[in-house]
């Protein structure tokens, strides 16, 4: 366990790994190269049968894990820090395009480092998925409010159903029309909405199946309602493995609840925003396969006073590809996912907002001269902002972004439809909100948490956006990964970083764009004690804080 007291040793084993300082016993030019490629199969290559067997090098580089098209992760088995590696993939059940790529961690720097990706066209037709499209009504505004719903299926495959659903209601059988093969229809009544979402799904004789992306229509000139952007003071993230137990386990929700209130145990201010992490959790899929206990965990945390936005990734695995070209209808399809469980609840149980976490610089590939991942981030995030509008849902849309994104360092300066400046301006000019990433462990100085948000807080008076910075700060440990011990506040504990965010306070209450502070994030809260020196620690006062670690969802 670190105590304060070893903080500069810390330190110094974080300057090791590094890179940032070389020992007598290493000299730099002695220093390894890192690199991780596949070799086998090759780029745009056909491939066919049961079993792929990926091939290829690594070298300074571990924890290696082939990512099958950004919804699986494979572990790979290595010995030692260079060489070859072997994996066999299962392709039995699958057929078409199959994006590949290895991700490892970088033993010089300890951070993530990646192969290029390649993409392998898998031939095995018995096992086509069916190819789902809504045909009409188009999105947008219509006169009547009965829906006549069309829907496009290719399949190489018969068609055993094919199923629509309009704002959550249960799926209802759409009937093959007889002179126009692969054309579905199905009628829904009169609706006392203003917008609708239409979904639609095919299953094939294969067993496989398939959704069409989302529909949104307006009826008889429906305006859209702008959404209100709060003071989010303060929030706080609630990843997946606590946020499930936290929606289906009523005492981790009475737990949640005490935490969100305490403000005797640190003298702390009270939590009122929670940054939901809505995604696939193990088998579960909470807003897909469970409205209804969502809806309950929503109306709970509202009746007690608190707002809530679903945290959304980029429907991938790792969750940050969907800003990638071939990746971003994941991105959308799970920000979809959110907006078609708002439609389909009673106002008081939708979310308040999107809170959207891709993180497209964590890639390689961002650190490349003449890159597109900058404007490629920019584009999904239009993309879903122009998805949110549709919708007609009065829900915030705000992105994490690292504290950087307004220095000149690489790929911070965008040309974006014309306008050329910070990527940080382009993506507030966009967003109702922003949370900033500002992971320090200390309020001032030229690299405290004021100072690294002062450009944003600035930006945000200028163009008129109230309550629209918020400021994250970290509690993890981060001693096993290649970030400096002053990106966390895990070495000095709690007491500490309350004293200086209220230096934080001080500097900008005073500002009309400051939306408060978000603590990433509750798992890590709850470990994280009042300082490593009082014996015993302070915990919050709620079984499962303190050392035991939170409890595990059954």
């Amino acid at each position: 366990m670190i105590r304060t007291r070893w903080t500069s040793m810390l330190a110094l084993v974080s300057l090791l790994t590094s890179g940032l300082i070389i020992t007598a016993d290493t000299p730099a030019a002695e220093a390894d190269e890192t690199s991780i490629a596949i070799t086998s199969p090759v780029d745009e290559s056909t491939v066919e049968g049961e079993t792929l067997t990926v091939e290829g090098t690594f070298s300074n580089a571990s924890e290696l894990v082939l990512v099958v098209g950004a919804q699986e992760l494979l572990p790979i088995e290595t010995v030692g820090e260079s060489g070859t590696w072997t994996v066999d993939l299962d392709i039995s059940e699958r057929d078409g395009r199959l994006d590949l790529a290895v991700r490892g961690r970088d033993l010089t720097t300890r951070y993530t480092t990646w192969s290029a990706f390649l993409e392998v066209d898998i031939d095995n037709p018995s096992e086509s998925r069916p190819d789902v499209t809504i045909v009409s009504p188009e999105e947008g505004d219509h006169d009547t409010r009965i829906l006549k719903v069309r829907v496009n299926v290719e399949s190489e495959h018969t068609v055993e159903r094919v199923e629509v659903r309009v704002n959550g209601s249960r799926w209802r059988h759409a009937v093959a029309l007889p002179h126009s093969p692969g054309e579905y229809r199905a009628t829904f009544p009169a609706a006392r909405v203003d917008f609708a979402s239409i979904e639609a799904r095919a299953v094939s004789a294969n067993g496989h199946s398939d959704e069409a992306p989302t529909t949104y229509v307006s009826f008889r000139g429906a305006q859209a309602e702008a959404p209100y952007v709060y003071e989010q003071d303060r929030a706080m993230w609630i990843w997946e493995r606590a946020a499930y137990e936290a929606v289906f386990d009523e005492d981790a929700r009475d737990r949640l609840g005490t935490v969100m209130d305490d403000t005797g145990t640190f003298g702390s201010d009270p939590i009122r925003t929670i940054y939901l992490g809505v995604g696939r959790y193990g088998d579960k899929d909470m807003l897909r396969d469970s409205r209804d206990e969502v809806a309950a965990f929503v109306t709970w945390a509202k009746d007690r006073g608190y707002h809530v936005q679903a945290t959304v990734a980029g429907g991938t695995q790792p969750p940050y590809l969907g800003a990638l070209e071939q990746f971003q209808h994941f991105a959308v399809a799970e920000f979809e996912k959110v907006l078609n469980y708002n439609l389909a609840v009673p106002e008081h149980a939708r979310f308040d907002g999107i809170n959207v976490d891709i993180e497209p610089y964590i890639l390689s590939e961002w650190k490349v001269p003449g890159n597109d991942l900058p404007v490629r981030w920019l584009e999904v995030l239009q993309t879903l902002i122009e998805r949110r509008d549709a919708s007609g849902l009065p829900v915030l849309v705000g992105p994490a972004i690292p504290r950087w994104l307004d220095t000149s360092s690489c790929c911070t300066t965008v040309t974006w439809h014309g306008v050329t400046k910070p990527l940080s301006e382009h993506i507030q000019d966009m967003t109702d909100y922003v949370s900033i990433m500002d992971y320090r462990d200390a309020a001032e100085g030229s690299a405290g948490i004021i100072a690294q948000a002062q450009n944003e807080i600035d930006y945000a008076n200028q163009i008129g956006k109230p309550n629209s910075v918020v400021l994250g700060v970290e509690s993890k440990d981060l001693s096993g990964g290649g970030d400096p011990e002053t990106v966390t506040f895990w070495e000095e504990g709690r007491t500490y970083m309350e004293a200086e965010l209220d230096k934080v306070y001080d500097a900008f209450s005073a500002e009309s764009s400051f939306g408060g502070i978000a603590m990433h994030h509750y798992d890590d809260l709850l470990i994280f004690p009042s300082s490593w020196e009082d014996m015993p620690p302070v915990y919050y006062p709620v079984p499962g804080a303190g050392p035991e670690g939170p409890e595990m969802p059954t």
